[in-house]
Formats: structure tokens, C-alpha cells, sequence
């Protein structure tokens, strides 16, 4: 008669008895739940992971600078401002500066707040999500809610209208803005200073944002900043998005869904071993009749969880990856927030579930 494949193998009879049990057509509810068990613990993981990366980085909702500082409003300036950002440029935790004026413009019948990226030495980078910075006077990064509002993608042309005149532009990029007081970080535009002098004659607002170097102190900066201008500037930390808020306070609830299928998958395995058990106690009780220990028994038993174990990691570890990263992909969007494909660390699952199955099996 034909040999199963596990047979074949030359193996002891309690890893091929297993190794049988657990390949079985009658094992595939078991072999199912142990899959899903890991796909869904991985994938929490995963999106835990991203959440967390988004909670504790302030550029995933577009702030790559650690401080803001005013110069005026509405049309008034109140300090030089080149002056100023040339000599908070000069400063030696200073990364990167942008010389920032803004105003409310519009492109069809869609209100555009604009901001002129206009780096002064080293530029604070734009975050963005596709695309590239505005590089001449007819390119323009849309942030990622106005372009959803405009049905605009990267190339596409649009008309962006102030009180100055209406100019063609061409989509470079697409991203974040700032958070202000009166508009969120995911709606307005990007635009050189050349195309903000043709559209518009004023400023709503006129700022700088300020980037430090890794591991700097933004509230001792903000004071060199404020004594060397005399007090005349006012400086500050960037307003922090009600969206990173919101990401902090469901930090927990990822973690908490993971614990739970966890359990969820050690319980699920512990039934099917306990069912297969009570299946197949005649053929056990045959290899008892022709020579089988209570130690080999218990190790068939032993093999066909690690096995079942074994096919639920290697299946559903890469499912899980990719539902997590799914997931946190379409929450990004939801949001909005930069997405990076988030990483768990899963180096850890391989050694806690293997004995938690080990010590099912050997339970009574």
C-alpha cells in the first residue's frame, strides 16, 4: 500500500504518527485556527507598531521643524524678517530654516491656503508623500486633503487665484502643510516665493519654521533665539494636530487586541489537540496494544502541535505582515499621516509560542 509522505521520512514512530495527525484531512480546522491565529497577532502587532511610530514622530503629520517664530500679520510685518532667519540659520543647532509667508487664495471653488517655501541656507525638508518640493514658479505641493478636495494628482494642472492675479500651476508633490490656529497640517499648498509674489500682494500671516539638530533642546533654543533678538521675536513649538492626540490615546488598544488573540490562538490550539486526542484514542490505544510507551504516546501528541504550530508561523506570519501593513495603510489615509511600512519586532513569537504549545500538549 501507498505510504504517506511522513512515513516515508524514516522518522521515529511518534514523530511520524504526529507529523500524520497533524497533516490529516481532520486537522485542517486546527491547521486553519492556528493560521489565523498568528495572522491576527501579527497583524496587530504590526499596526501596534505603526501607531506607535506615528505617536512618538511629530514629521509622520508633517512637522520636520521643532520651532515657529512670527514676523507679523496681515500685511504688517513687525521685525525684518531675512535678518533674523539669517542669523537663526547661523546658529549651530539650527538643521534647517523656511522663511514662511501665507495667504488664502483659491483654486476653482476650492479654498487654497498657500505658504511659500522659501528655505533660507539649509531648508527645512517638506513631508511628503509622493512627488518633490516646488522647484520654479509654476510648480505647487498640495497638501493631501486640498488635493483630495481639487481631484488633483502629481502633473495634473491647476489654477491658483489671490488677490494679485490666477496662475497655471503644475502639480509637484503631494503632502503636509502647517498646523495653525485656523487650518490643519493636511490641507493648503506649497509654492516658490516668485509664484506667491504673482498670485498675491500681502500676507495673512508671515513666520519662519525652524529645524534643530538631532538631540537638541527646542525650549533651550527658543530662548538663545528670543535673548538675541532683544525679546522681539516671539518663538515657539509648533501646534501639535488633534490627530496625533487622538493616535496617543488608542496606542493601548492594538496591544490589548494582540494579548487577546494570543490567548484566543493558545485556546484554540489546546481544543484541537484535546479533540484530535479523543478522534484518534483507538489508533493510540493499537500502538499502546503493539509497544508503544506513555512517553511516545504523549510525544504523538507533542509532534502534531508543534506541527500544526510550525505551519501556522510559517503561513501566517507573512499574511499577518501584509494585513497589518494593509490596515495601517488605510488608516494613514484615514487620518492623514505619512505612511512608513511599520516593522514589528516578531523575533519574539517563534519562542513563546512553540513551548506554549509543548506544554498544552503535555498538560493532562
Amino acid at each position: 500500500p501507498r505510504r504517506s509522505a511522513p512515513a516515508r521520512l524514516a522518522l521515529p514512530v511518534p514523530v511520524t504518527t504526529g507529523l500524520r495527525f497533524a497533516l490529516e484531512p481532520g486537522n485542517g480546522v486546527a491547521l486553519l485556527g492556528a493560521v489565523t491565529g498568528v495572522l491576527g497577532v501579527v497583524a496587530a502587532a504590526v499596526f501596534a507598531a505603526g501607531v506607535a511610530d506615528a505617536a512618538a514622530r511629530p514629521e509622520r503629520f508633517g512637522q520636520r521643524y521643532a520651532l515657529m517664530v512670527v514676523f507679523g500679520f496681515d500685511g504688517r510685518e513687525y521685525t525684518p524678517s531675512r535678518p533674523a532667519l539669517a542669523s537663526i540659520a547661523a546658529l549651530p543647532e539650527v538643521a534647517g530654516v523656511l522663511d514662511v509667508r501665507i495667504a488664502s487664495g483659491r483654486s476653482g471653488q476650492v479654498s487654497v491656503v498657500a505658504h511659500t517655501y522659501d528655505p533660507v541656507g539649509a531648508p527645512v525638508p517638506l513631508v511628503l508623500t509622493e512627488g518633490a518640493a516646488p522647484a520654479s514658479g509654476g510648480d505647487v505641493v498640495l497638501a493631501v486633503t486640498t488635493a483630495r478636495e481639487l481631484g488633483a494628482g502629481v502633473g495634473d494642472r491647476i489654477p491658483l487665484t489671490g488677490d494679485a492675479g490666477t496662475r497655471e500651476m503644475r502639480v509637484s508633490g503631494l503632502g503636509f502643510a502647517v498646523e495653525s490656529t485656523t487650518t490643519g497640517y493636511d490641507t493648503g499648498a506649497w509654492i516658490t516665493p516668485s509664484a506667491y509674489d504673482a498670485i498675491f500682494t500681502g500676507f495673512k500671516e508671515h513666520g519662519g519654521l525652524i529645524a534643530l539638530d538631532p538631540g537638541r533642546d527646542p525650549s533651550a533654543v527658543a530662548a538663545r533665539i528670543t535673548e538675541g533678538s532683544g525679546g522681539r521675536l516671539l518663538v515657539f513649538p509648533p501646534f501639535v494636530p488633534p490627530q496625533r492626540a487622538e493616535i496617543r490615546n488608542v496606542a493601548v488598544l492594538p496591544v490589548a487586541l494582540g494579548v487577546f488573540l494570543t490567548v484566543l490562538a493558545l485556546g484554540a490550539t489546546a481544543h484541537a489537540l484535546f479533540t484530535a486526542v479523543r478522534r484518534r484514542a483507538r489508533d493510540l490505544a493499537v500502538l499502546r496494544a503493539l509497544g508503544m510507551t506513555p512517553g511516545q504516546t504523549r510525544g504523538v501528541v507533542v509532534v502534531q502541535g508543534l506541527a500544526t504550530a510550525v505551519i501556522g508561523l510559517v503561513a501566517g506570519v507573512p499574511l499577518g505582515l501584509a494585513l497589518g501593513r494593509v490596515l495601517w495603510r488605510v488608516a494613514a489615509g484615514i487620518m492623514p499621516l505619512q505612511y512608513v511600512p511599520p516593522s514589528a519586532p516578531l523575533v519574539w513569537l517563534a519562542p513563546v509560542a512553540l513551548p506554549a504549545v509543548v506544554a498544552l500538549a503535555l498538560s493532562p
